[in-house]
């Protein structure tokens, strides 16, 4: 049987036309698969905690230290920033910084500087979420006679209470006695910017 040759034409023209199309989506679907596949890669977690410590992350910029009621610190707000208020300590630079070590931990740096020494204290807490605040505890096996710290959820202000344990900064021209004096330190701390 033989084809008449405008018809053979036509049926060439369709399967050249057929095959174009068959190559087309072949690409378009090669495609779609590598944009798929780099798609799930980027999706991959980073090794970056996202539990209930993430929300309380950020280093913190300390506006008060206040030990027994008596304010030894203080940064005042100004319009650029931060200007100097009461610094009975002589300390600068002085931050909290929070990280994140488990999805319910924290690791807690207190950092400042005197006389052109760093100094730094560092502890571990706990986080649990409540409505207003991310709210720490120290481990069952720490002394401290009192702990409270919290960031606030929506305020980000970062507060903490510790009665008599944690580190002291003793005022200017005195030394850390061998066993501190009994004390209530307050820190109040902004989250930096």
């Amino acid at each position: 049987m033989e084809l008449k040759p405008r018809l053979a034409c036509k049926f060439l023209i369709k399967r050249k036309l057929l095959n174009g199309l068959n190559e087309h989506f072949q690409l378009t679907n090669k495609l779609i698969l590598l944009c798929n596949l780099v798609g799930f890669l980027s999706c991959q977690p980073d090794n970056k905690f996202t539990g209930v410590s993430a929300g309380a992350v950020g280093r913190y910029i300390v506006t008060a230290y206040m030990e027994s009621g008596d304010t030894l610190f203080s940064l005042l707000p100004g319009s650029t920033g931060y200007k100097p208020g009461i610094n009975k300590i002589g300390v600068s630079n002085f931050t909290v910084e929070l990280t994140a070590t488990g999805l319910d931990q924290l690791a807690m740096k207190t950092t400042y500087w005197r006389n052109n020494i760093q100094s730094t204290f560092s502890k571990e807490v706990s986080v649990q979420l409540t409505n207003n605040d991310y709210k720490f505890s120290l481990p069952e096996t720490n002394t401290t006679t009192f702990y409270e710290g919290r960031v606030g959820r929506f305020s980000g202000l970062f507060y903490e209470r510790v009665v008599d344990g944690g580190f002291y900064i003793p005022p200017l021209g005195s030394s850390i006695p061998p066993t501190p004096p009994s004390q209530d330190i307050v820190i109040i701390a902004q989250p930096a910017k």
